[in-house]
């Protein structure tokens, strides 16, 4: 298939319901209505109606897809999946989870900050959107596991707040160990808008999860580990006999 078939393709299927007339305009032109299109979806309302539920619109080759209108289809498509589940406006759990395992990494690792903006700018959202969506929808396949996801799971837990408990709990199964010094850890150690470090209210937790993304060996020291586990130990000094502070220290300690 060509890109411009492919978008032609796209571009029937899910806009054709919105009387959009698409068939007279360039390739280029469709792109950019499509576009629009989708960006005034994302900001007008969270309800898509009259698009047919079966059959779904063919998800993309994320590798003819602009960059940015991959990243507004994606949300639009998550809109529809987490605030319209199951609703004939909506997609299924099912739907959305083949959606996510045709995306490209990049385009769900830019989906993952979205998820984080749903639990942000929402009431409970951590817990009303984010964690039944995690637990219920996200692909459990170990090739969506990545060292990039890594990085954007721990970059959407940096911001959970007092909910970062239950929310690792749930991004707990797609992490991979990395590089220490690659996670976005700076969060974790420093205190932010009068906040207390996540690893200060919750010193389990975050060792839990240092330890779950560290490798066996670390190819180049890291720079926040030994910060975390200086809070650690501060904070919660029975957790110094665990062994996964054991294993860590260890680590920072050779390295």
């Amino acid at each position: 298939m060509t890109q411009g078939d492919d978008w032609e393709s796209i571009a029937r299927d899910i806009v054709t319901a919105r009387g959009l007339i698409m068939d007279a305009l360039p390739t280029a032109h469709r792109t950019h209505i499509l576009a629009d299109y989708l960006y005034s979806e994302l900001h007008s309302s969270y309800t898509l109606r009259q698009v047919p539920a079966d059959p779904l619109p063919p998800w993309i080759d994320q590798q003819e897809w602009d960059r940015d209108l991959a990243k507004v289809a994606a949300q639009w498509l998550g809109f529809m999946s987490i605030f319209n589940r199951d609703q004939p406006d909506g997609l299924t759990k099912k739907e959305m989870r083949n959606v996510l395992r045709s995306m490209s990494d990049d385009t769900r690792n830019r989906f993952i900050f979205w998820l984080g903006q749903v639990g942000k700018g929402n009431d409970d959202g951590w817990n009303k959107f984010v964690v039944p969506f995690m637990n219920e929808v996200w692909p459990r396949e170990r090739v969506y596991r990545t060292a990039t996801s890594t990085n954007s799971w721990i970059g959407l837990l940096d911001d959970t707040g007092q909910s970062f408990p239950a929310v690792y709990a749930s991004v707990k199964q797609f992490l991979v160990p990395v590089e220490t010094d690659q996670h976005p850890f700076y969060r974790f150690t420093r205190e932010l808008d009068n906040e207390t470090p996540l690893t200060a209210r919750f010193p389990e937790a975050t060792l839990d999860l240092v330890n779950t993304v560290t490798p066996v060996a670390l190819a180049r020291p890291s720079y926040e580990l030994p910060k975390i586990l200086a809070i650690v130990r501060e904070t919660a000094p029975e957790l110094m006999a665990d062994h996964r502070y054991l294993r860590l220290i260890d680590l920072v300690e050779r390295s």
